[in-house]
């Protein structure tokens, strides 16, 4: 591995809320087993019950990580991970060795591989990294209830409601859109639900669309829609 490559991987792994918390030299003992692959938009990093070989981090861009309805033709977004966040951390615990979902660019992306043997060890030496891991797993368990009650509860209008307020609180005004077939997967829906209800919005003067670029027009009214 060249010193260039390590020092990404030592850089990503300091950013990342698992391995942060491991001492330099612990942390560069991860990123020598490690390796960077880089992702096209639209290229899988690994499938819904493929073995599980590897944690992973991601480096630049986005990955999005979905389920399969049981027919083929829906899909359900349960995480969009950007830097420096990890995926497939929860079969380190898991003695289901088989991914539960799949995870593929939504952007063009590096991601670093650790492979799990490495972790397992991490584990079994540092009983601190361990409860960061159990941490992290709760913390993403959380998220996943939070997910099933706003699909199960909400309707459409709120769930996208309150979409569009966390990617303003992130990202500010004017932030771009994903794809109405992405966004369609993100909460729940199919892609000309999720159209109607944008052009609705922008109507009713709530917010302004311009191209896939959003500006929250009246937050307030949002709030209340997003509450339900």
């Amino acid at each position: 591995m060249s010193d260039l490559a390590l020092d990404k991987i030592c850089e990503t792994l300091r950013a990342n809320p698992l391995f942060s918390h491991l001492e330099g030299p612990d942390r560069e003992r991860v990123a020598r087993m490690a390796h960077v692959v880089e992702l096209d938009a639209g290229e899988s990093l690994f499938f819904e019950g493929q073995p599980v070989e590897h944690t992973h981090v991601v480096a630049a861009g986005l990955v999005r990580v979905y389920q399969v309805g049981p027919k083929g033709g829906r899909r359900l977004v349960l995480h969009m991970a950007a830097p420096p966040e990890s995926i497939g951390e929860i079969a380190a615990l898991s003695e289901r060795r088989f991914y539960p979902v799949t995870a593929e660019a939504a952007m063009p992306s590096l991601v670093v591989k650790i492979p799990l043997e490495g972790i397992a060890r991490m584990m079994d030496e540092r009983p601190h990294f361990t409860r960061v891991i159990l941490r992290s797993i709760s913390e993403r368990q959380f998220e996943l209830l939070m997910l099933l009650r706003r699909v199960a509860f909400f309707e459409v209008q709120s769930r996208l409601a309150q979409y569009l307020l966390d990617r303003h609180a992130a990202e500010g005004p004017g932030f771009p859109l994903p794809t109405n077939p992405e966004l369609a997967a993100v909460v729940g829906t199919v892609s000309e639900i999720v159209s109607r209800t944008l052009n609705r919005m922008h109507k009713r003067g709530w917010i302004r669309l311009s191209g896939r670029r959003v500006w929250i027009e009246n937050e307030a009214v949002l709030i209340v829609v997003a509450k339900g």
